[in-house]
């Protein structure tokens, strides 16, 4: 689709028409980037850089949008501040008006990653630990906290070094919402681990899979309050990034040992059973759905490591 426009490791969503990516890119200093669906061309960037009202600090690790109401959401971690973009049209162009929201403090520190848009100023976010509190999800509006949950899977660790568990999760973990926004998927790599939830009202667990057991490196010390741990190389790295539908959800996947490009998408009902499954020469980077269950979009990276949008059909 697009070859020409200078794309880093960012990431990959869709608006009304258009594809949107995010990252740093040598032809402007805006840190997201719409794209026509239709020929891949590019239509504008938006979003400023600084620490004032509209302005967010990079990287960009994490967006997401409202599709029924053309919003882009970005959860800036070092500002401890939601930015909101919502796009719409003036005179057959694209015009942004951008606005700022303080979130309830119990998620102050979330990273943008695990931060996500469930329709209708709804939001679920994972991983916070502030005021010697650590919660696994939380499901807020605008103003206040609506529900949460803190349960993990149990792993093999002793019970005094609970927490080694709860940061494998935590470090390795990655999930994605539904595009109703009543459930969501969460998934681990260094390892295999499905969970479906549903958020429709307060947060409830439907589902686990566990298709590999946990392989990660520990951390040197096992006892502090916020463990770190990382990966395995050696291991099978199961789930790397996940995008849902309302049928599906997809997955990068990986199934083999020590391996660090990604050529694989899998899919699975929302029981958790695999469905589908889909290889690619060029290994992903990033990628989004269609709603229909037809089409997808990724960054993908060539050989010669240059990222290029690309289009496939499903």
């Amino acid at each position: 689709m697009n070859d020409s426009f200078i794309f880093d490791t960012g990431l990959i969503n869709f608006i009304d028409t258009f594809i949107i990516c995010s990252g740093k890119t040598d032809i402007n200093e805006h840190p997201f980037h719409l794209f026509s669906k239709k020929s891949g061309d590019h239509v504008r960037s938006f979003g400023q850089i600084g620490q004032g009202p509209g302005e967010i600090i990079l990287p960009v690790s994490g967006f997401s949008t409202d599709r029924n109401q053309n919003k882009v959401f970005f959860y800036d971690t070092r500002q401890f501040k939601l930015t909101e973009y919502s796009l719409y049209y003036t005179e057959n162009e694209i015009a942004v008006n951008t606005k700022d929201y303080m979130l309830p403090p119990e998620i102050r520190n979330v990273r943008s990653e695990m931060f996500f848009s469930l329709g209708n100023n709804e939001f679920l976010s994972a991983y916070n630990n502030s005021y010697d509190t650590s919660y696994r999800f939380i499901k807020t509006n605008i103003d206040d906290t609506i529900s949460t949950y803190n349960q993990y899977p149990k792993l093999n660790e002793p019970e005094e070094f609970v927490r080694v568990e709860h940061a494998y999760f935590a470090n390795l973990g990655r999930f994605a919402t539904k595009t109703d926004g009543k459930k969501f998927a969460h998934a681990t790599q260094g390892g295999c681990i499905l969970e479906i939830f549903d958020c429709s009202d307060r947060i409830t667990l439907l589902q686990t899979k566990r298709f590999f057991e946990p392989v990660y490196i520990p951390p040197k010390r096992k006892d502090t309050m916020y463990p770190f741990v990382q990966v395995d190389p050696n291991s099978i790295h199961g789930i790397t990034s996940i995008a849902c539908t309302d049928k599906y959800i997809y997955t990068i996947y990986s199934d083999r040992r020590g391996e660090n490009e990604y050529h694989q998408i899998a899919a699975f009902d929302w029981y958790g059973d695999p469905v589908k499954l889909f290889s690619f020469e060029r290994g992903i980077i990033s990628f989004v759905i269609e709603d229909n269950d037809k089409k997808g979009y990724a960054l993908m990276r060539d050989p010669d490591h240059d990222v290029s949008l690309v289009s496939f059909d499903l």
